[in-house]
């Protein structure tokens, strides 16, 4: 069964904005950014109160809920939208002090990741070049250039083990 168009129009508006969230530094805040009328979660992530719209839609576009419920919770769906817009455009404008903390243990392990990730790439790029090398010495430096490269990617595999383990304490 095909959604009504203005349905469509509130998925795309989430779509949208989930994306605009997801390039967000979303680290969590010390005080929540919102009003508690305006949202009810407890986290302070912009991620926390997107879930809570997400929740209020799925609320609002059930056909069991009464009329004056469903213009209640639209009002409150296009104030939460508009709210995190405004959130999402503002974060820039933020003083250091305002601005969400990020965690350095995660900071650092998306970094590692991101490592990981070329590594592989390059790993896998040798790989291919050496199928097709013809000449013994060709194929001798890139199979050394592999064997570095593995080394280097065990090396980073350890490093994102030791982030994934809890801190020892003091």
């Amino acid at each position: 069964m095909p959604q009504p168009p203005a349905q469509q129009r509130l998925h795309a508006m989430l779509e949208l904005l989930r994306q605009q969230i997801a390039q967000q530094p979303d680290g969590a805040c010390r005080q929540p950014r919102f009003d508690s009328h305006l949202f009810r979660t407890s986290g302070t992530r912009l991620a926390d109160y997107l879930r809570e719209l997400k929740g209020n839609v799925t609320q609002l576009t059930a056909a069991d809920t009464d009329v004056a419920r469903r213009q209640w919770l639209a009002e409150k769906v296009l104030d939460q939208i508009a709210a995190l817009q405004r959130e999402c455009q503002s974060q820039q404008l933020r003083v250091k002090r305002e601005r969400p903390r990020v965690d350095a243990r995660q900071a650092k392990r998306e970094e590692y990741q991101g490592y990981e990730k070329r590594l592989l790439a390059m790993i896998a790029q040798r790989e291919q070049h050496l199928a097709r090398a013809e000449t013994l010495s060709v194929q001798q430096q890139l199979i050394r250039e592999v064997d570095q490269l593995q080394e280097r990617l065990a090396r980073c595999r350890a490093a994102i083990y030791k982030l994934e383990l809890p801190p020892m304490p003091r």
